[in-house]
């Protein structure tokens, strides 16, 4: 098949008019191919980030029903995280040289 051959076929207005809307369509228009690839990416990262967050919040909703139920737990972060301690206790803090 030579190059006449092919454009006798496509010779037709409706085949013409049909590639026209479809090139006007995918690289011109607001809505084009390009932007919608772009779209796409950024709403499967934003999804994503939301999936790692929702793990996220489901990890420290269980850690603080295990902190409530748990009065060890509770004193224990309390003496490590917050320097509390007993009244009878004297604490050391020993810092490490790096």
């Amino acid at each position: 098949m030579n190059f006449k051959e092919f454009i006798k076929k496509f010779n037709n207005k409706y085949i013409i008019a049909t590639l026209i809307f479809a090139v006007i369509i995918l690289f011109t228009d607001k809505y084009n191919i390009f932007n919608q690839i772009k779209s796409f990416r950024k709403l499967r990262q934003v999804q994503e980030q939301v999936d790692y967050y929702d793990k996220e919040i489901k990890k420290e909703e269980d850690f603080l029903n295990e902190f409530h139920k748990d009065s060890l737990l509770m004193e224990k972060i309390a003496r490590e995280k917050y320097m509390m301690k007993r009244d009878n206790e004297v604490i050391y803090i020993i810092e490490a040289k790096e």
